[in-house]
């Protein structure tokens, strides 16, 4: 007995060693093998992104799915991630829809904004533009500029919601505040629109535009003009 246990503990040390020379935090891992869901995500992003390790997206996958299966929002979503991508695992939208959701139900932006996604496209879950504009706006409403351009566009469109053209430019014009880069188009988007608004329509849009983007107050001034514009003058 005595040897088996004394084996036990080299095996366990000699494998604490070899994953400290591969570059893995000693500390974090020993966490995650005791079951710590952040340590978990964190040695499975370790891995994913190849950061002192080699890059084993198999091995990320395992260490997301255990802290994932614990509820850990940003596994969850970065294991939709894998299925989504096709790393480490085969390529299954169903599933990435899946673990999206999970992250999503617990107010991870990113996950919100790839479940809308889904939704639109109709990939791995039904198309259903209600839904894709739902989880757009709880994204969008956690600063997400990517969601506060797309639920700019179905606004535009009347694409799960009702079609408003001065909460379309308002949302392009919060996407363009909160992301200045050359890549973001919705300041084109919001160009392209101002051509088929009035004077008024866009100083109103403006205004909306400055009470979304003060800290919390982005669903309730978007609440408050919806509701103001469709009970009329």
């Amino acid at each position: 007995m005595k040897k088996w246990v004394v084996a036990c503990v080299l095996a366990g040390v000699l494998f604490t060693a070899a994953a400290a020379d591969r570059g893995l935090p000693q500390a974090i891992y020993q966490a995650a093998r005791k079951g710590d869901a952040v340590a978990q995500y964190r040695v499975g992003e370790i891995y994913d992104l190849g950061r002192g390790v080699a890059q084993d997206y198999r091995e990320a996958v395992q260490w997301y799915r255990r802290s994932a299966e614990q509820g850990y929002a940003q596994a969850q979503f970065a294991l939709g991630e894998m299925y989504k991508n096709g790393d480490g695992v085969a390529k299954d939208l169903a599933q990435a829809a899946h673990w999206y959701r999970l992250a999503a139900e617990q107010g991870n932006p990113g996950a919100q904004l790839l479940l809308g996604v889904l939704h639109e496209s109709g990939l791995g879950v039904a198309l259903d533009f209600r839904e894709a504009a739902k989880w757009y706006r709880q994204s969008a409403d956690r600063g997400d500029a990517r969601a506060q351009l797309l639920l700019g566009v179905c606004y535009q469109l009347g694409q799960g919601v009702s079609r408003n053209l001065v909460v379309a430019y308002a949302l392009y014009s919060v996407s363009a505040r909160n992301d200045s880069s050359p890549g973001n188009p919705a300041p084109n988007h919001r160009a392209q629109l101002a051509r088929s608004m009035s004077p008024a329509e866009i100083d109103a849009a403006k205004g909306l535009s400055g009470e979304m983007s003060r800290a919390g107050n982005f669903s309730p001034a978007l609440d408050r003009y919806l509701q103001s514009s469709s009970s009329g003058p």
